[in-house]
């Protein structure tokens, strides 16, 4: 029966290759799986996330705009109502 000289491990968290000694449980030689990833790559996903995120900003400024415009349009309807239905008011020192 032949002994295994070396011990082949893939570490499930970093995909790296670890050769182990049996014997004494030492890690005799590592091999990194370099990742797919290329600086263009990083450039292009960055650009892409810059414009979503202006397009996203512009969106909401549009909104905030048309919000605003809302709110100023109720305003001045609230305050042309309020002339038409203020009474003046009574005064106590009136009343004598």
């Amino acid at each position: 029966m032949a002994k295994q000289q070396r011990i082949n491990v893939i570490c499930p968290s970093c995909q790296t290759r670890l050769v182990v000694d049996p014997k004494t449980g030492l890690v005799i030689h590592s091999e990194h799986k370099k990742p797919e990833y290329s600086f263009d790559e990083a450039l292009a996903r960055e650009r892409a996330k810059k414009e979503q995120s202006d397009e996203m900003f512009s969106k909401a400024f549009e909104e905030e705009k048309r919000r605003k415009a809302k709110l100023e349009e109720k305003f001045k309807t609230a305050l042309d109502s309020k002339d038409e239905l203020d009474e003046p008011s009574i005064r106590p020192w009136e009343l004598d």
